[in-house]
This record gives C-alpha cells, structure tokens and sequence, in this order.
C-alpha cells in the first residue's frame, strides 16, 4: 500500500511541474517579458518530451484527465526543469520497486493500428508497384511472347477484345490481327499503344540463266532460270503462287527457283515458232498475298532464238 501511495504522490508532482511548463511555453500572457526573459525559456524540444511522457501516463490509466488553470504565471522555469528530473528519478525507483503493478494497455487504439482487409492490402500494393508501361512496339499480324514482370496479372487486350491474361511472372504468347491500339492493365494502371500497319511483302527477282535471241531454249530450259525471293515480316502467313510453264523448287525460307520447261522436243519447238518471228518469249507469273490481304504480283521472262 505505501508503494501504491508513493506512485500516486509522484504521478502528481509530475502532472504538476507539466502543466506549470506548458502554460510557460503557450502562455497565458502574450507578453513574455512580463513571464521570464527569452534566456530561460524552455526548448521546445523539451516541452515535446515532456508532454509525451504524460501522455504515456494518461494511456496507462495511472492519473485522471484533469483540467488546467492558464491563469498561472512562472517565475522561475529552470527550477522547475530541476524538480521535474528529480521527481522523474523518484518514479523510476518506485517502478522497479518489487510491489509495483504496471497496468496493461487496454484501449486498442493504443496497441495496434485497424488492420485492413488482404484484399484492400492486395490492391493497393497494386496501385503502387504496377506502374504498366508498353515497352517496345508491336506491328500488325505478327506473333509475340510477353513476360509479366509486375505485381498482379497482366490482361493485354487489343481494340478491346482480350488476347492474354498472365499472372505474376508468367508469359503468355499471341498473334495480332488488323488491330489498330494494343492495352496492357494491371489492376488500375494501363497502358495504350498504338499498333504499327503490316508492310506489304517485297519480291526480288534474280535471272540467273542467259536470255537472248541468240540463245537455245535447250540451254535456258537446262538450269535454274530466275531465282525469287520474297520478304515479309510474317513469311509464315504468306500465300505464293507461281504461275506458268515453269517448274518450282523452293531452296530456302522464301526463295524459290524457277526453272522453264515449256518444250520437249524439236518438233514441239518447230510448231511453236511457225509463223513467228524470233525472238520468242515465254512468261511466268509470281504473286504473294499477305495476312492482311496485301497482294504482289511481279512477272519474269525467257528469251530465246532456236531450239
């Protein structure tokens, strides 16, 4: 009981001296000079402290909330300050005192902050760490592989119709269409792009067999006449026909060979050329049609002036 009397009687004196500095520093009287001279006031920064350390002592219900008199004049600030550490000392003694009880803290607003729901943690560690950025471009018709480096699932979508949704770390693969913007989005964060138009394919035509009226059809029909190549950003989605008496080998990923074979024999060669006049000529026909409906024709020619 006597350490129980002996909290209480320093728990006061302490409220005491506190109320004393704080009417000091916030004055009930605006002129200072009248209180004490500005080489004794009390720092700011001590005041803080103490205010804090009462206000731990209200948390744990060891004094009542009580009111003030700001009528109270100081005179002598540095007294004061002295009596406070002495009575701060004296609670330390009565603290570790083996009879004293230290109180637990009760109200929750004191031993935790209100949690928020996972989900609410969930989005809003989204909307901090999803900043979505476009990296790169992308070009109608041609197929891409995209990694999700973000924090929640990235849905990328293009004028509006969906073509991948990838969780976290994951990558996904799709081929565009006609489409004309591209969207990334993670939760609340989005970016747009616009998609870049198809070229049309090119084809590049290469004679490789000699052409003349001084040349046989024997020697041209004998090797690769014209060798084509065709270039497109998506080779796989092409359509080539090659039309005419030719035969058609293809050597390579887009390039083809084109070989004549229009006669067989003399006879055949001697009807063909009644009633003509040589040199004589014979043409094929190279057309490319691309995904987006572009097409390409280009047209070779074999010229010759016997059998």
């Amino acid at each position: 009981m006597k350490a129980e009397r002996d909290v209480k009687f320093v728990i006061y004196q302490v409220l005491y001296i506190f109320v004393v500095c704080v009417i000091a520093l916030k004055g009930a009287n605006l002129d200072l000079a009248e209180v004490i001279s500005k080489e004794k006031v009390v720092e700011r920064q001590y005041a803080d402290s103490l205010k804090a350390y009462i206000d731990s002592l209200l948390a744990l219900g060891l004094v009542p909330k009580i009111e003030f008199d700001t009528n109270v004049k100081i005179q002598d600030l540095a007294a004061l300050q002295e009596k406070l550490r002495v009575m701060q000392t004296q609670l330390q003694v009565v603290q570790t005192s083996p009879t004293f009880v230290r109180p637990e803290l009760t109200p929750p607003e004191l031993t935790r902050e209100e949690e928020k729901p996972k989900e609410e943690i969930k989005e809003d560690e989204q909307k901090i760490q999803a900043n979505v950025q476009i990296g790169g471009s992308f070009t109608q018709y041609l197929t891409y592989t995209v990694k999700n480096p973000y924090n929640g699932t990235l849905v990328i979508s293009a004028d509006g119709k969906t073509l991948a949704s990838i969780a976290q770390g994951g990558s996904a693969t799709f081929t565009l269409g006609g489409e004309s913007s591209i969207t990334y989005r993670v939760g609340e964060s989005s970016d747009t792009k616009a998609i870049n138009k198809k070229p049309p394919p090119e084809i590049n035509m290469t004679r490789l067999a000699p052409s003349g009226e001084d040349v046989s059809l024997r020697t041209i029909q004998s090797q690769v006449g014209y060798r084509v190549t065709i270039k497109d950003l998506a080779p796989a989605q092409l359509k080539v026909n090659i039309s005419g008496p030719v035969r058609v080998t293809q050597s390579g990923s887009g390039v083809y060979d084109i070989t004549l074979a229009f006669l067989t024999s003399k006879s055949a060669f001697d009807n063909y050329t009644e009633g003509r006049d040589d040199p004589y000529s014979v043409g094929f026909n190279v057309t490319v049609v691309d995904a987006a409906g572009t097409k390409i024709t280009r047209n070779g020619q074999f010229v010759f002036g016997e059998w």
